[in-house]
């Protein structure tokens, strides 16, 4: 009899114990599963964008958010020295007077940056709630300057081309492509190529080509050099310069 009562015990405890592991193996993977969800709602991009496009940040897309249960969403926007935000919802306004503006679709609430400048560079953070939970990114915005100049140094004539960025150096080439010989140099955000062109050059003009890359793909920036210009501009100042007698 006695060892009827200890084997019914011990299968209680056993039963016991197997369930308490598997609420424990339940609870763990629901707090996993929570941790998870809430690392998927918020994102952080990186985007460059070339001066004078309109650019179009977006908040997320119809796989992220029930656009449908929207509550509201707002902008808040950190550029060099200023500070303001736009909202989508019947009590909200905003307070950017610079164009920018909220495109509303079917898909989403996209940002519009008309043509944009090195003064819109810097980050943008939205924040989207919803009936079901909410959503986020944070976006850092940059807008590389390209630039273009024929200099000469001890009578050589260089082709220069100059271009800043903000976290990753584009690549540079020239179009057309050349077989002179160049240096290519980076300091402090910007990068330099310099190509050394022959007297009896017979091109008119070379494009300086900027590619950049990053998490939203590559972008090309271009400036263009105009060659016999830049020489024919030199050569009337000098005819114009009075001679002393």
């Amino acid at each position: 009899m006695e060892n009827n009562k200890t084997f019914m015990v011990v299968v209680l405890l056993s039963i016991f114990m197997a369930g308490s592991q598997t609420k424990g193996n339940q609870d763990t993977a629901s707090h996993q599963n929570k941790d998870s969800a809430i690392k998927q709602m918020t994102v952080f991009k990186e985007q460059t964008f070339i001066p004078g496009n309109n650019a179009i940040l977006q908040c997320g897309n119809a796989t992220d958010i029930n656009w449908s249960e929207l509550i509201y969403i707002v902008w808040n926007i950190s550029l060099q020295g200023r500070k303001c935000w736009l909202g989508l919802s019947p009590k909200l306004d905003g307070t950017c007077n610079d164009g920018k503006r909220l495109y509303n679709t079917s898909d989403g609430v996209s940002l519009v940056i008309p043509k944009i400048s090195i003064e819109d560079e810097g980050f943008y953070s939205c924040d989207a709630s919803y009936k079901a939970g909410s959503y986020a990114v944070n976006v850092s915005v940059s807008v590389p300057q390209l630039s273009t100049q024929l200099v000469s140094e001890n009578s050589q004539k260089i082709a220069v081309c100059n271009a800043t960025y903000k976290k990753t150096a584009p690549t540079l080439h020239w179009e057309p492509a050349l077989n002179f010989s160049f240096n290519i140099s980076s300091v402090q955000n910007t990068v330099e190529n310099r190509v050394y062109l022959p007297d009896n050059i017979t091109i008119s003009e070379l494009t300086c080509v900027a590619t950049y890359t990053s998490e939203s793909g590559s972008v090309q920036h271009k400036s263009t050099l105009h060659l016999e210009q830049k020489t024919t501009f030199c050569l009337r100042m000098k005819e114009e310069t009075p001679t002393k007698r």
